[in-house]
């Protein structure tokens, strides 16, 4: 039974160790990266949603034009 808690926990260091050595190899973004990256993420999210917003407006008018809904 301890045999078998020692490997585990062995195999365990032996993944956070090579987890460890490939972090180590990612390329971060600069901080100007991440600034730029996020403000064309939220201004592309805002522009889909207002396009998605106009259509539903749109499509929502005609169809209640067609079936008679609202005023």
């Amino acid at each position: 039974m301890a045999s078998e808690k020692t490997g585990m926990f062995e195999k365990t260091k032996i993944f956070y160790g090579e987890v460890r050595t490939e972090m180590a190899k990612v390329v971060w973004p600069t901080t100007e990266q991440v600034k730029t990256w996020t403000m064309v993420t939220i201004i592309s999210t805002a522009i889909f949603a207002a396009c998605l917003g106009a259509w539903d407006f749109v499509l929502t008018w005609i169809v209640g034009k067609i079936f008679g809904f609202g005023s």
